[in-house]
Parts: structure tokens; sequence; C-alpha cells
């Protein structure tokens, strides 16, 4: 007895699903670093000899300083009047928020420390700056 195991059609690999996962890879890879990139603007940041890199400076939260004083959360500016409140209602939602502070190096350091003065007023502690390391040869 002869059993009719089908049609004997080969196997065959769609190409159109494989294109609509790459298209979407794409696209989410594109959307993620335009994200990622809009938490900083143009500084130049001050070098540093003896500086220590963290290892962990993911999760925290941008400020950056120009060098007239003005002040962003990230890319967005915010007054210094503000920064106190808007310091507080950070930490209400998240207890353990971190500050990655990064200013221009010709931003004088009274404008640094006002930043630092309210936010730590406002309850934040943990402070990193932002400088440029060299690599030694």
């Amino acid at each position: 007895m002869k059993i009719d195991l089908g049609g004997g059609d080969d196997a065959s690999f769609q190409m159109a699903p494989m294109i609509d996962m790459v298209f979407l890879l794409l696209v989410f890879f594109m959307m993620a670093s335009r994200m990622s990139q809009r938490q900083n603007i143009p500084l130049k940041i001050p070098e540093a000899t003896k500086a220590v890199v963290p290892k962990n400076r993911a999760n925290r939260w941008i400020v950056n300083i120009k060098p007239d004083g003005s002040l962003f959360e990230g890319d967005r500016p915010i007054e210094l009047k503000n920064l106190e409140q808007h310091v507080r209602d950070r930490l209400k939602a998240d207890p353990k928020t971190k500050v990655y502070l990064r200013a221009d190096k010709d931003t004088k350091h009274k404008y640094v420390r006002k930043v630092m003065a309210a936010m730590a007023k406002a309850g934040v502690s943990d402070f990193i700056f932002g400088v440029f390391v060299k690599k030694e040869k």
C-alpha cells in the first residue's frame, strides 16, 4: 500500500516577513539613537587629568549649564528659580534620582555652585560631573 505524503512541494523561505522585520528594527534603532542624543546639548567639556570615569552613568538625570549660566534639563531650558521645585517633583517620582551635571569649560563656577546648591537644598546628594579624560599613550 502506497501512502501519499503530500504534493512533494519543497519548503520555501518567505522573504516578505524578514524584510518587514528589518525595517521595524531599522526604525527602532533610529528612534532610540535620536532619543539618547536629545539628552545633551553641545558643550565644550572641561578636561581633567585625575578624573575617575564612573562605571554606571546610565539612568542619571542630565543637567547642562552653558557658559552664560543658562540651564537645561537635557535639551530643554529650565530657569534656576524653578530648579529647586522641579527637583523636588522629580524626587517624589523617583527618590533615587542621581544627577549627571555637565558644564561648559567656559562656565563660571558660580553658576555651577548655584545649581548644586539648589539641588542639594531640594534633596539630591548624588552628583557626577561631566569631564573629558585624555587617554594616556
